[in-house]
């Protein structure tokens, strides 16, 4: 099947290729019928970086510099943020994506800073009572000040970087015990999450999990689940810490059991019969790709058989989905998203992401951006 995946990343690099012409360094995000360049996001939102990590990988697949070149022209954007634009829990997205990346791609100084200037403002957001990092909102504002939500567990390959670059321990620290409070909180007896739990932000005290994105505080939002397969599994393989790849397993065994025979989940896994019946295959990719690491990370061969083997049957799946995009500049379509006009089906750049970085996986090239 390898030459079946690297045919697929062969076309979406073509692709990459047009959308590079077209956005020059603006910020795709996500567009209904695939068509980034008539809704670009301003500043970047929390996806900008899902693009540029995009051309990182083009440069892994080929070699060819002019995809370094072009990071380039984003550098002032990513300065831009960090002086003057908004900031939260993201930081970790966006710069251990494109900054740690561009570093270890080029070795210059100068992504090296920015990664490392990213990485000491995400850690202002830690909380040193209630051990977590704050999710949204300035660090000037009291609202949702003690909220985190499943995403986080994304960020922290930022601050573990930034540990092994300077040797200081202080980021490293704050990441293990924000995914310790993460799964303490928002991880269920079944293995399933909540999307965001709230402490007390001056006692640190817990009080208890509910919603943002997913139908309700006691669904199970499916993109979330996906984050937490693959940010526990990272975090197993940052800290060597079994109890984290142990929830990563059982997160994943939820999502498979969960996941009707297409391979596709619907956007939440608790939904009422009356409730919107829309799938996600952003969170399809996300969770594939993390699976895919689970499966080489777990030592017992059989699980890690079942977790490859269901992972590149949803690829397969992912990529039939994907097979009309000769129209459009996104990739993989039916993502749910939520904007001004409501819950619908979309293309998103991280669903384009995470779809090419699987199927660089899948091909035989693990190219571990979420490590340094």
């Amino acid at each position: 099947m390898e030459h079946i995946w690297q045919k697929e990343i062969e076309l979406i690099i073509g692709t990459i290729d047009q959308n590079m012409k077209k956005f020059g360094s603006r910020f795709p995000h996500i567009h209904r019928e695939g068509i980034y360049s008539e809704s670009f996001s301003a500043d970047g939102s929390w996806t900008g970086s899902f693009w540029t990590g995009m051309v990182a990988l083009a440069f892994r697949h080929t070699g060819d510099p002019r995809y370094k070149e072009y990071l380039y022209t984003y550098l002032p954007q990513y300065q831009e943020r960090l002086r003057s634009g908004y900031t939260d829990h993201d930081l970790g997205f966006l710069y251990q994506l494109y900054a740690v990346e561009a570093f270890r791609l080029t070795g210059d100084e100068v992504f090296r800073s920015l990664g490392l200037a990213a990485a000491d403002m995400l850690l202002l957001r830690y909380n040193e009572r209630g051990q977590f990092i704050r999710a949204w909102g300035p660090l000037s504002s009291d609202i949702r000040s003690g909220k985190i939500i499943i995403d986080c567990m994304m960020n922290l390959p930022l601050l573990h970087s930034a540990s092994l670059l300077t040797g200081e321990d202080k980021y490293r620290q704050a990441a293990c015990a924000h995914a310790e409070s993460s799964r303490a909180h928002l991880i269920r007896p079944d293995y399933t999450t909540y999307h965001t739990f709230d402490f007390d932000p001056v006692t640190g005290k817990p009080i208890g999990g509910c919603r943002e994105d997913g139908y309700s505080d006691e669904s199970t939002w499916s993109r979330g689940q996906a984050w937490g397969i693959y940010g526990f599994t990272l975090a197993a393989k940052h800290t060597g810490e079994e109890k984290f790849l142990i929830t990563a397993q059982g997160m994943a065994d939820f999502f498979m059991a969960h996941t009707p025979e297409g391979k596709i989940p619907p956007w939440d896994f608790r939904l009422p019969d009356d409730a919107p019946q829309l799938l996600d295959t952003s969170a399809a990719a996300i969770a594939i790709s993390g699976m895919l690491d689970l499966a080489e990370a777990v030592t017992d061969s059989k699980q890690a058989k079942r977790y490859r083997e269901w992972a590149l049957q949803a690829l397969q799946t992912l990529q039939e989905c994907a097979s009309a995009r000769e129209r459009t500049q996104g990739i993989l379509p039916c993502s749910y998203a939520r904007t001004d006009q409501g819950a619908a089906h979309h293309y998103t750049i991280w669903g384009d992401y995470y779809y090419l970085e699987a199927l660089g996986k899948a091909a035989g090239c693990n190219w571990q951006l979420w490590t340094l």
